[in-house]
């Protein structure tokens, strides 16, 4: 017979059944709470605050620790111990590479940026410039579709040139600085992997909106022309067409970067009439104050300016309904938009549908998808591409179920208005309707290529605050069978004069 002290004893060394009970399931409950916690932290970075990769790797050390512990300290059976390793470190992997796979880890693409921004002409020192340039350089090769291998010879020439001169310079501008970053960028040929002024000092040419609302452009700055300072201006741009530059000669910081200071001498031309102008640096305002100006001399424009990104006009003796679409957002205004035009334009029985994409600069290119859905086809080529995700690059073949609007199905005339200033998703509407020979295109050649690249990811250099985005995916044409790398008009002309081309074309065709 045993004594109670015996009993005591054995209890002790088996320990307590609910004791144990409730320990292992806290320690599942434990590990299945950082399981969650990984998988939460790679929607935190993208939408919400950066934090280095390394934190990712850390959780999952410690969970892959935490499961070993489990199964050493815990009976389980066999079942879980094949299902339970599968799981948490098969998750916990993806989570610790998610920072080198994802091309927004740590990008201001989808979150705003709160950090230092310095002004164009402050001064950072050379060992600074070089941190920011390497900082470009891993952002280029984790990102970039051309960069799968490294950086290209030509562009790491041209980054190992800069890289030198920087690090030997004692201090350098911030300007003079983007002007270094950029010749390492002009030779990738991508129009949308470039840097941007935001510079928060920046002013801008007070007497500007008065001639701008005139009809007024700018012909010379200090006896330079427009043309001579895009020539000179290249291999700090970055484009896929010459006819893509588009030069700011109205703000100081810009006029640094491209070498000019004040005083300045602007020449203003307007149906060959031009006029001069003097100016210094009291002449230029804070963008608050140049948005409140351009507002005044607007006031007889108002009707216009009060439009939003997107409407359209009828006119029923041409049967013809325009949509005037000055930027891609894809949203709840455009998509109410262009129901409402297909709905009047089957009540008015219209039969010629025409998009005027002119000076559209692009944005998302779902609103062209919306814009087939009205139309009578069940699917279509929408572009293949190679989306870049650290070493691998997933390929999309293009190819779109068409959902349809049967009750608003348009199977008139369609027609695109393009122009040089047409760029990314604006060109890829054209291409969208071109290809898919649901229209033609009127007007001028397109900004960028169609074997491009885009779709961007966003991202401040360290000391500088310098933005600079980085495409993520290289488009293909979407008729392989075409070999011309722009969407080039059917019906060509300038792009002040595609209005009168389209009802040329309307009234030939009837």
């Amino acid at each position: 017979m045993k004594t109670g002290t015996e009993a005591e004893t054995r209890n002790k060394k088996a320990g307590n059944p609910k004791n144990q009970k409730g320990l292992k399931a806290g320690c599942m409950a434990a590990l299945w709470v950082m399981l969650v916690l990984m998988l939460f932290l790679i929607p935190v970075n993208i939408f919400l605050v950066n934090f280095p990769g390394w934190v990712m790797s850390v959780l999952c050390i410690l969970l892959c620790c935490g499961l070993a512990a489990y199964f050493l300290y815990f009976k389980t059976g066999r079942a879980l111990k094949i299902i339970l390793p599968v799981v948490f470190v098969g998750f916990s992997l993806v989570c610790s590479f998610a920072p080198y796979l994802i091309p927004y880890w740590n990008s201001y693409t989808f979150k705003g940026y709160s950090g230092k921004t310095l002004n164009y002409d402050e001064l950072i020192t050379g060992r600074e410039a070089a941190e920011d340039l390497k900082a470009l350089k891993y952002y280029l090769e984790k990102v970039h579709p051309a960069f799968q291998d490294g950086l290209t010879e030509g562009v790491n020439l041209a980054y190992e040139e800069v890289l030198a001169r920087l690090e030997k310079a004692e201090q350098i501008t911030v300007n003079d600085f983007r002007r270094e970053i950029q010749t390492v960028l002009h030779p990738i040929g991508d129009a949308h992997t470039t840097t941007y002024n935001n510079y928060p000092d920046d002013k801008y040419l007070s007497t500007a909106p008065q001639k701008i609302c005139q009809g007024y452009g700018i012909r010379s700055v200090n006896g330079k022309t427009v043309k001579e300072i895009i020539e000179e201006a290249k291999p700090y741009y970055c484009y896929e067409t010459e006819e893509g530059i588009n030069i700011d000669l109205g703000s100081l910081a810009s006029l640094d970067f491209y070498g000019f200071s004040a005083p300045l001498i602007y020449e203003w031309s307007r149906n060959g009439e031009i006029i001069r102008e003097s100016c210094t640096e009291a002449d230029f305002v804070s963008w608050e104050e140049y948005l409140e100006i351009y507002e005044q001399y607007s006031a007889a424009e108002e009707a216009e300016e009060s439009r939003d990104f997107v409407f359209y006009e009828i006119d029923e003796e041409k049967s013809l309904a325009v949509l005037i679409l000055t930027q891609c957002n894809y949203n709840q205004t455009y998509i109410d938009c262009i129901k409402e035009m297909f709905t009047q334009v089957k009540e008015k029985k219209i039969h010629t549908v025409a998009v005027d994409l002119r000076g559209n600069g692009g944005g998302n290119s779902m609103v062209g998808n919306e814009f087939v859905k009205y139309l009578p086809v069940d699917s279509y080529a929408d572009g293949p591409y190679d989306w870049r995700w650290g070493p691998f690059m997933i390929h999309g073949d293009g190819f779109t179920t068409n959902k349809r609007y049967e009750d608003l199905t348009f199977d008139g005339s369609v027609y695109v208005l393009t122009d040089r200033n047409s760029f990314s998703s604006a060109k890829d509407f054209a291409m969208l309707i071109q290809d898919n020979h649901l229209g033609q295109v009127l007007g001028e050649a397109s900004a960028n290529s169609v074997n491009g690249y885009g779709e961007v990811a966003a991202f401040y250099l360290p000391n500088t605050g310098l933005f600079v985005q980085i495409s993520t995916k290289k488009w293909y044409r979407i008729d392989g069978n075409n070999s011309e790398d722009y969407v080039l008009p059917d019906f060509p002309c300038e792009s002040g004069q595609a209005m009168g081309k389209l009802y040329e074309v309307i009234a030939a065709g009837d």
